[in-house]
């Protein structure tokens, strides 16, 4: 008989809009509360509608007395049988009324039976009563009591409010707690459920180091990246985590396979190490999890404009950055890195293969260039830049480095020569000439080591009219 009277999901979650409806409108219909329940072997209707408040026994089998003008009222139609239970109040009077078909029948005894039977079944999922329910259960039989009624119920809806009305109105132990944690995620498949609990309640476990484990642990149960990622959220601004916590936290990353909500999640702990080289070095190696080159380079970047970084992590940087094969993030980082004089004598040479990773000529000249004005130029600047521009193929490219090169305050006329030589890379006669133009502009032609160098860069010009334009400047000392 229990079988024939399971009443499933379906039915809570549409009486719990029926119900709402129902108080608003004592006159409402029982039509507009009806749900259908098939199986391979039976089928039935159930309606219910209520109005006022409604006071129940301990174990719900009996209604003790209902508000002036209310009502409960419940039916049900099983292999075409129908019966109804109908209880109202007037005057500080409970009648009890039992149909069967549109006959009333004595309540004692068939009425009484039926209402013992089908009773709990639709408190239990129908959300009546729900909050004292979930009090008076937890209060008799501790929380072995409320699972068992928690695992009976139905509705996800339902359960998830059960836990979160016993958390906020009960004072648990840490054993108990712990059973609830174990137990209460694998009776509920909503993940939308699920986080709700999550979210709400967290700080009722992360303090202690074991339930915080185990709190992390139960994270598994839900499988949408967005709710575990709400939850995660949640859980970091509405708790300090310490060490432990926070590398829990961390870890539950795995858990994302989203590279939006995981990149979203790290940004957001990226503030808790700034105190903390242990949570800084936790981040960094998440990082490395991501696939997306655009939002790993979102949380490099990130890293370096908190200035999260020293000398012993910068190398970490890099080597994260290397695993990027983007050439605009790459590029973007690395001018942010140079922005923050994160390169030093000692880190050149690995800053140097990241750069070489770079297959465009524009972003590679775009780096060289940023360097260039954060940076003094010095003798052992100026030399890396010299090595370093021979990687670029584009003429164009070149030759506009070259230029921003010449009109760097404080170049020695050594380092002038130097540029006018390296100028003979420009492939292009239009571009190198170009060049060339912008240095007999702009240099003292009245040196002759440079008027040398510049007469002698000009024989690599096959151009009739190039060459001879430039000639003609470095001659007449003309500025064009």
């Amino acid at each position: 008989m229990k079988t024939l009277l399971k009443i499933t999901s379906l039915f809570a979650l549409i009486l719990i809009v029926s119900i709402t409806q129902a108080v608003a409108n004592p006159t409402i219909k029982d039509k507009d509360l009806t749900s259908s329940v098939r199986s391979s072997w039976n089928a039935e209707n159930i309606k219910v509608a209520t109005h006022g408040e409604i006071e129940f026994n301990d174990d719900y089998t009996d209604v003790i007395s209902i508000s002036d003008d209310g009502y409960l009222k419940i039916s049900m139609v099983s292999f075409g049988m129908k019966r109804k239970l109908y209880f109202r109040s007037s005057n500080n009077k409970l009648d009890r009324l039992y149909f069967e078909g549109n006959k009333q029948v004595a309540f004692e005894p068939k009425g009484r039976e039926w209402m013992v039977e089908v009773l709990p079944h639709v408190v239990r999922n129908s959300g009546l009563d729900l909050k004292n329910r979930v009090n008076k259960i937890y209060q008799k039989g501790g929380i072995v009591a409320f699972l068992s009624e928690l695992e009976e119920t139905d509705s996800d809806y339902f359960k998830s409010r059960m836990v979160n009305y016993l958390l906020d109105n009960n004072e648990l132990d840490k054993k108990e707690k712990q059973e609830l944690l174990e137990k209460f995620p694998a009776y509920i498949d909503s993940d939308y459920e699920l986080s709700q609990i999550f979210k709400n309640h967290s700080e009722a476990f992360i303090d202690d180091s074991l339930l915080s484990q185990e709190f992390f642990n139960s994270l598994h149960k839900v499988s949408s990246d967005y709710e575990l990622s709400q939850i995660l959220n949640a859980v970091f601004k509405n708790n300090k985590l310490n060490e432990t916590s926070f590398e829990l936290f961390i870890s539950a990353l795995n858990n994302i396979d989203s590279d939006f909500e995981k990149s979203n999640l790290i940004k957001l702990a990226i503030s808790e190490g700034k105190n903390s080289n242990f949570k800084l070095d936790l981040i960094l190696n998440k990082i490395d999890d991501i696939d997306s080159d655009y939002e790993k380079g979102i949380i490099i970047k990130t890293v370096i404009n908190e200035k999260l970084f020293d000398l012993d992590n910068i190398d970490k940087i890099i080597e994260i950055s290397q695993g990027i094969s983007s050439d605009y993030e790459n590029t973007q980082i690395m001018k942010n890195m140079i922005k923050h004089e994160m390169i030093t004598p000692q880190n050149k040479a690995k800053f140097k293969e990241m750069m070489d990773d770079i297959s465009s000529d524009y972003s590679y000249k775009e780096i060289l260039m940023n360097f260039m004005e954060y940076d003094k130029l010095g003798d052992e600047g100026f030399d890396f830049l010299m090595e370093a521009s021979e990687k670029i193929s584009s003429s164009y490219e070149l030759s506009q480095l070259y230029k921003m090169m010449l009109n760097k305050e404080g170049l020695t006329t050594k380092q002038q020569v130097e540029l006018i030589e390296k100028s003979n890379n420009i492939s292009s006669d239009y571009e190198h000439a170009s060049f060339l133009m912008e240095a007999i502009n702009k240099l003292d032609l009245d040196n002759e080591k440079i008027q040398d160098a510049l007469i002698q860069s000009t024989q690599e010009i096959n151009s009739e009219y190039d060459y001879g334009r430039i000639m003609k400047a470095i001659y007449s000392h003309k500025r064009y």
